[in-house]
Formats: C-alpha cells, structure tokens, sequence
C-alpha cells in the first residue's frame, strides 16, 4: 500500500500518546507524522482540529481516524470503520476495567465514550464541516465551529500499556479477515457483531441521571455480547449453557482461575469456574431486569467483593475472548541450550499472558472482601491539569 492518508473521523475523548492500528488504518493523535503531513497539506484540517476545547475552555487537539487512501472500498464503509473502532475500545476498555478491580485509583479508560466518534467532520474537498447522525444532517463553516470533548467525562491519557496488545493484535487480524473476505466466515461476522454489542455495553449506563436500572439494562447488553459469540448461525441457538462451554475452554494462566468450585444453578448441580459463575449472576441480573421481575440495587452488587456485577463484565469479556479466538502463546519453545533465545521467549511468553493473568486477577477479586476503606481511591471532584 501507498503512504497516503485520508482523515474520516474525529475522536475528541481520548488522548493518545501514540497511535493504534495497521498499514489500512489507524486511530492517531494530532502529532502523529500522517496526521501532520495532512495539516500541512490541507490548512483547512488544520483549522478545524485546532478548534477543539474541553468544558472549561481547555483547547487540544482530538484523536483523528486515518484510512489508507489504496484500501479496498469496503474499508471506507462506516460497518468497517466502526468495528475498527469497536476493538480498540475493548481492548482498552476491558484491560482498564481489570486494572481498577485489582487495583481501583480512578484515571482510567473505562468507558466506550472515550472512544467516542464526533458527530461533526470536515467534508472531503476540506472546505466546509458536515453533520451526520440518525438526527441530523447538515453542514456550516469551519470559522463558526467550536468543537467539545463530552462533559461526562474526562479526557484520559491512553498510551501502549494501557491497551491490551495480543488482544488488538488477534482482533486486529480477525477485523481484516472479515472485512477482505468475499464471503466472510460466520465465526468472524459474529466477533464484529459481538463487539459492536460489547462496546455499547461499554459506555457509561446514563448522565448525572443514572439509577441502578440504567446498570441492569447494560448488564443486559453484556450477556447479549456473550451470546453472540456462542451462536452457531443458521436456525442455531445461543444460551447460556453454551457461553459456560465457552468460558470453560479457557486457557487459564492462573491455576485458582480454572477450579471447579462454583455452583451456577440448574438441576444438574454441576460444578464450573468462577468466570462461569459470573457469568450465571449477569445472565440472572439480564432475566430480572429484562423481563419486569422485581428488582433492587441490590441485585447487582456481589455480596463478598461489595463490588457491583457490572465492574466485572468487561474482564470477563477478555476470558470470553481468550476462549473464543482461541488467545495462546503459539511460538515453539528453544533449547534451554540457547540463552539468548530462551530469555527472548520467556520474555515474549510475559508479555503475552500478562494480560490474560490480569483479567484472571480481576475476576478473582470477586472471593476477596473489600479492601480497607482508607485503600480506596479519593474522589475526583475537577478536571486533571
């Protein structure tokens, strides 16, 4: 492919500290070479990235969405561009999720809205901005643009290790496999659906409005990203008994992860994992809310962690995953004979699994009591400098 680019999208949540992608495309910050060569280039792109200010008058540039101008025209399909967009967010989304369950401090990447896409971009022949949404289309010049980071949240800085890379890497690979295949395989359409519905699940349930139904609608949309993955196609089924054969395939890094110690209901009384059994919590807290049951907030909250079943929905979603795509450190073993190499792979196999033991670690959480009260991350009440 050739070295040009083309801007498609603005991302104005998320600072990145470098960019996210491959050779067709890439989400890259405002200092990125490909996005400064389109600003010298086209002056009028520079203008309207520049015309960016958080709620308090803070100006930034935002995140820019790149396509390489020689990729097959089904890359430039907003389904294409969207789920591009999907994996990254989850795998940021659920890395920081497990992070803040094994060690909460606030000032992470936790919500799909970081990964938000502005509504407003600049036209192709970068004269003027265009609108688009289900509820409007229109267009306005560039001079009387004042463009806003969501005042839901804050923009918090993304860089390499906040991002689970093997997990970007499988899902990156399988993106580009759906999305140039004639005929894309059934297992492929179901992981872009399933993170599409995963990333919705991902953002933040409401505003300053938020009550504990608002949670329980968006565990609801986790166990449907579940199921997605598990569904055989065709006049097949999804259910709950095959997200379990699902999860339970997973390689686990941690030997704790994989003892069949919980009891997920039924008749047969069988005995599964504890990310089984959190699945079994969501998919009860799914049937409640869904279907009119009496509920309280208390249906939510784990009784030993005192930590809500939503925080444990993303990790959960990685193991999912692991299973699913399957994740496994594949490169052969050298001879211990060979220090060099065998280092390099111990190296390499680490960087690999710390992920996977990461989300292990966040799930494992839900079996331990809270921490101390005075362990607990303060309380953010303004924006970071």
């Amino acid at each position: 492919m050739t070295a040009d680019w083309t801007p498609v999208f603005v991302l104005p949540n998320i600072p990145l500290e470098a960019a996210i992608g491959c050779d067709i495309a890439a989400l890259a910050p405002g200092h990125d070479r490909r996005v400064a060569t389109l600003k010298r280039t086209h002056p009028m792109l520079r203008r309207f990235l520049n015309r960016f200010a958080d709620n308090f008058g803070q100006k930034f540039e935002p995140a820019v969405l790149i396509l390489n101008t020689a990729a097959p025209p089904i890359f430039s399909e907003v389904s294409a561009l969207a789920s591009f967009r999907d994996l990254i967010a989850l795998s940021a989304v659920t890395h920081g999720r497990a992070l803040e369950l094994r060690h909460p401090r606030g000032h992470r990447v936790l919500f799909g809205e970081a990964f938000s896409i502005y509504p407003w971009m600049l036209d192709r022949r970068y004269e003027d901005v265009i609108g688009s949404t289900p509820a409007i289309l229109g267009t306005h010049e560039v001079s009387s643009f004042k463009g806003q980071s969501s005042p839901a949240l804050f923009r918090t800085s993304l860089g390499e290790g906040d991002i689970d890379q093997p997990l970007l890497t499988a899902l990156m690979a399988r993106w580009r496999q759906r999305y140039e295949a004639a005929e894309p395989a059934w297992e492929d359409v179901a992981l872009m659906r399933s993170l599409n519905v995963a990333y919705h699940a991902s953002l933040l349930p409401a505003g300053t409005d938020t009550t504990f139904y608002d949670v329980g609608r968006v565990v609801s949309l986790w166990v449907s990203a579940f199921e997605i993955l598990v569904h055989p196609g065709g006049s097949g089924q999804a259910n709950r008994d095959k997200v379990f054969e699902m999860i339970e395939r997973t390689p686990w890094a941690i030997p704790a992860s994989g003892q069949l110690a919980h009891d997920t209901g039924g008749k047969a009384k069988v005995k599964r994992t504890l990310a089984s059994w959190l699945h079994q919590v969501l998919y009860e807290c799914r049937n409640d809310f869904l279907h009119g049951n009496p509920v309280e907030r208390s249906n939510l909250v784990l009784s030993t962690p005192q930590r809500t079943i939503f925080e444990y929905a993303a990790p959960l979603y990685r193991i999912a995953l692991t299973a699913f795509l399957p994740l496994t450190h594949a490169a052969p073993m050298p001879s211990a004979d060979d220090p060099k190499a065998f280092g390099a792979y111990i190296a390499d196999r680490m960087d690999f699994m710390g992920p996977q033991k990461n989300a292990e670690e966040a799930l494992l959480t839900a079996t331990r009591p809270p921490a101390e009260r005075g362990a607990r991350r303060p309380r953010v009440t303004r924006p970071a400098p």
